[in-house]
């Protein structure tokens, strides 16, 4: 009997962690899941923790793969998933009980490529809600989509059929695949409760703000090349710009701000900026932009050429702003 959800599990140097995941997914209440726990090679007891939640509990399917990222990691899961339907989870985080029941019982009812549900941060000072949605599948799905992976789940024979891969080696892979998925998605659904505790910790990935930002750059020509070799530039072309955008004067521009040295600060400013304006020259006139409203559009009409480096120091000095 095929799996109803399989769950991707990246493992790498969370050994403190990551029972408290295994325990979120062993009790959930929709029955016959898989549970694939892949480890990228890690250093420390995260393995051990693996083969003892293994041992005990069938549904875990472990791995241990060389060292590659967290990327590489994911499309390793996707190759081992044998369920209807799969779902990722970071193994520092985790989820209620209840959540791949819920997500997988509304992707039956709708006949779903994708199922959202909303989510919330968690760190040592707060618990915040995270909305997600609604939205359709497409340009409505790129423009409003949050993007990660693990408040949603995915219908693995469309998986399949569109063939998307993570990109290796490269931040933002979590960005890339989502919004490389958006044109494909006919049907996506929603559920209104928060399952997954998304756990800040200060020496993440997401906080860690170096020259690997820069990967962003990267990553965002693999989408552009995407669209454009599908056949989607044309048609989306007013996403795309509006996803540029949002992304390098938005949370990329944020983190490329928190850079310490100067010299590489500036630089990876001026990559964003300079792609924005080389691959989309009249941005000013997007009709999201002008359309939506809210602060963060009025701010991003008013970055230029003169004060773009002044908007740098701001968020380097400031740094509770939020782009």
């Amino acid at each position: 009997m095929r799996p109803t959800v399989s769950v991707i599990v990246p493992v790498y140097n969370v050994e403190k962690h990551l029972a408290k995941c295994l325990d979120s997914l062993v009790n959930q209440t929709l029955d016959n899941m898989e549970i694939i726990v892949v480890n990228d090679s890690s250093p420390d007891n995260s393995q051990k923790i693996i083969d003892d939640y293994a041992k005990k509990y069938p549904q875990i399917k472990p791995f241990i793969k060389p060292n590659g990222g967290i990327a590489d990691v994911r499309n390793f899961g996707l190759s081992k998933v044998t369920g209807e339907y799969v779902g990722f989870l970071d193994s520092d985080d985790y989820t209620s009980i209840d959540m791949y029941e819920k997500m997988y019982n509304k992707a039956k009812l709708d006949h779903s490529d994708v199922v959202v549900s909303n989510f919330n941060w968690v760190s040592s000072k707060e618990k915040r809600l995270q909305k997600e949605g609604p939205y359709s599948g497409g340009k409505e799905m790129m423009v409003h989509l949050f993007a990660t992976l693990w408040n949603k789940i995915y219908k693995t024979d469309f998986l399949k059929k569109v063939k998307i891969q993570f990109p290796t080696g490269n931040r933002y892979e979590d960005a890339c695949f989502l919004y490389c998925l958006s044109p494909n998605v006919n049907k996506v659904s929603f559920v209104e409760e928060a399952f997954v505790s998304y756990v800040q910790h200060e020496t993440s990935i997401t906080h860690t703000n170096n020259s690997q930002v820069k990967n962003m750059i990267t990553v965002f020509h693999i989408i552009v090349d995407y669209f454009k070799t599908n056949n989607f530039y044309d048609e989306y072309y007013a996403e795309l710009e509006y996803l540029h955008i949002k992304f390098f004067l938005g949370n990329s521009f944020l983190r490329s701000s928190q850079i310490d040295d100067k010299h590489d600060r500036k630089q990876t400013i001026m990559l964003g900026w300079n792609l924005l304006n080389e691959e989309f020259p009249n941005w000013k006139r997007n009709h999201y932009l002008n359309d939506l409203g809210g602060m963060k559009n009025k701010y991003f009409k008013t970055v230029s050429d003169w004060n773009i480096n002044l908007y740098a120091w701001i968020f380097h000095h400031f740094k509770k702003f939020e782009v």
